[in-house]
């Protein structure tokens, strides 16, 4: 009898961390769902959802960085964090 319990007991932890490990898995890749209190346990999300910068240098040439210029007028650029902000390459 005794056994037979330790193998219920392990197939319930098995049953608990495997549902643990899914919501952990699933608020890390779609972590819009999240409570904005809970955003902040993600590691790591805080560097993903950070604005981006847009604005001209000097020859006119736009620049999009994730520090805004101190002498240049600039806008403010948010993203949603599945979003990729990676530029396509110019045809060769």
């Amino acid at each position: 009898m005794a056994r037979g319990q330790a193998g219920r007991a392990a197939l319930w932890l098995i049953a608990i961390f495997g549902a643990l490990g899914g919501l952990w898995y699933y608020a890390q890749t779609r972590p819009q769902i999240l409570p904005v209190w809970a955003r902040g346990w993600l590691p790591g999300l805080a560097d993903q959802t950070r604005p981006l910068y847009r604005w001209r240098d000097g020859q006119g040439r736009l620049q999009i960085t994730d520090q805004p210029p101190k002498d240049r007028p600039h806008d403010e650029v948010r993203y949603r964090p599945d979003t990729n902000v990676i530029p396509k390459a110019a045809p060769k």
